[in-house]
């Protein structure tokens, strides 16, 4: 059962997608045959295409990567330099194109306006680019501090209209050095394409519910990767504890969410409204994302728990094979029900942060990123989870 759920998930599934699409026609099918009422949120959103671009200099051809999402561009224009906020701030750089390095790129920008986290440096960095209005932009960076590319684009951002893309860092100190007088020629090769696109829910309510019960992992993945570990796991997982899920007590929604990896989080956003509009009262929440790493163990880290529910849950822990403690960590759809202080349940992998995330993004994240026999432990450890919370007389006690 496990390989056939990779099977029919393990492709580039981006929002709005033909595979996209796809993919959730085959999850709606899996979890309505397992008696789960299904809603769909529509939502409207942008897929996008690339092809080569480039930066010509002195006549010689540099090849660069347009950045997800960028505008076109084919404009000619004299190179500027910044590697700090404060040259940033000095200098003119009107219809010129903009070299961006050192401190300006060391981790990618949240989009513009971001729902759940906008932090005040990605703010003011962006709207000085704006206002300096660059004619385009190129950020010369490294290895990305979450994930495996390298190097890794500045923006990803739909919403950012200047045009811009990525080159290696080490490429900076060679471009600088070009002496070159004339006018540079840059070419984006960049195309968006707005799409409609939904969020889908799966439903079973209890006899007579107390609240609400979430369980999630999101189902879409980046441009040019197949997101085995990252998330097709993660919903491989989803689906078998959504196939043992009962409670007496507890409404359960299984969220497949679309839109993790996209810029507007359109999915995420649309459930959000959907249980405000809804006035439902989540109780927990069980966030799968990137668990059963090759060589790792699942990972359990908390948030907004109380007292007696951490008690629960080291006597979870103490009956279970091949898992354990894990940080915290934002970077998931659990954060914005964290930030809501509503109770939360992440499952990873225990080397997330010192190897599982060297492959994710990329190619690399394929089948072999990923160990199969962990999943029947982590849907075994949501199922008893919610079986002893769901326990009227004694919920709290070990088991």
């Amino acid at each position: 059962m496990v390989q056939d759920i990779i099977k029919n998930i393990l492709i580039e599934r981006t929002v709005g997608s033909e595979n996209n699409s796809t993919v959730l026609l085959y999850l709606e099918k899996q979890l309505e045959a397992m008696g789960y009422d299904i809603q769909k949120l529509p939502f409207l959103c942008t897929t996008w295409e690339t092809k080569n671009s480039y930066l010509k200099l002195n006549e010689r051809i540099i090849g660069i990567n347009a950045s997800p999402f960028s505008e076109p561009c084919d404009v000619c224009g004299n190179l500027a330099f910044a590697k700090s906020l404060e040259e940033l701030k000095g200098m003119e750089c009107q219809n010129n194109i903009l070299i961006l390095g050192g401190d300006l790129v060391s981790s990618p920008l949240q989009p513009k306006n971001y729902p759940f986290y906008y932090p005040d440096e990605h703010r003011n960095l962006i709207e000085l680019l704006e206002k300096k209005q660059p004619a385009a932009i190129i950020a010369a960076t490294g290895k990305h501090p979450l994930c495996g590319l390298e190097p890794f684009p500045l923006f990803e951002d739909g919403n950012f209209l200047i045009p811009s893309a990525y080159i290696s860092e080490n490429m900076l100190t060679e471009i600088q050095n070009s002496n070159t007088q004339s006018l540079i020629h840059i070419s984006i090769q960049s195309k968006k394409i707005k799409q409609n696109s939904y969020q889908l829910v799966a439903k079973k309510k209890a006899k007579k519910t107390i609240g609400k019960i979430v369980i999630c992992a999101h189902m879409d993945s980046k441009y040019n990767t197949l997101g085995a570990l990252d998330n097709a796991v993660g919903i491989a997982v989803l689906l078998e504890a959504a196939r043992k899920l009962n409670s007496s007590i507890f409404d359960i929604d299984i969220v497949p969410f679309n839109g993790e990896e996209y810029y507007e989080a359109s999915g995420e956003v649309e459930y959000l409204k959907f249980i405000d509009d809804n006035q439902d009262k989540i109780f927990f929440v069980v966030n799968i994302d990137s668990p059963c790493h090759v060589g790792s163990e699942i990972a359990v880290s908390l948030y907004n728990l109380k007292a007696d529910t951490k008690k629960l849950i080291n006597c979870l822990m103490g009956e279970r094979q091949n898992v354990v403690y894990g940080p915290e960590w934002y970077a998931g759809d659990h954060a914005a029900f964290a930030f809501r202080g509503i109770p939360c349940i992440v499952l990873s992998s225990s080397d997330l942060f010192d190897g599982a995330l060297n492959a994710t993004h990329t190619m690399k994240d394929n089948i072999q990123t990923v160990d199969l026999s962990l999943i029947e432990y982590a849907a075994d450890y949501i199922n008893d989870f919610i079986s002893v919370i769901s326990q009227k007389d004694n919920p709290i006690r070990c088991i």
